[in-house]
């Protein structure tokens, strides 16, 4: 299934981009789609998002839709087509 993940900040300026799509497994999380970009623009994103297997402190999640906006956990599961943002909680 195919994801779309829209990053801001730091997260920019480590991935090389704003927008990203991610193909991933079916039963595929938050974290899974987090080693993707790391796989895709370098061990740089897993460090600017994950503290271990967690986000980051300072990191947060959201599943974005027409009328509502979900905050994620690295665990929580996505669905084809989802829109997640990354972006730094300050």
């Amino acid at each position: 299934m195919n994801v779309t993940v829209k990053l801001t900040g730091t997260l920019v300026a480590r991935t090389g981009t704003r927008e990203a799509r991610v193909g991933v497994s079916e039963d595929a999380t938050v974290g899974d789609v987090v080693e993707k970009l790391a796989d895709k623009h370098g061990p740089q994103v897993r460090a600017g998002v994950l503290d271990g297997h967690r986000l980051r402190s300072d990191t947060v999640a959201i599943r974005e839709s027409v009328d509502t906006a979900e905050t994620l956990s690295t665990g929580s599961n996505l669905e084809s087509g989802d829109t997640v943002r990354l972006s730094l909680n300050v």
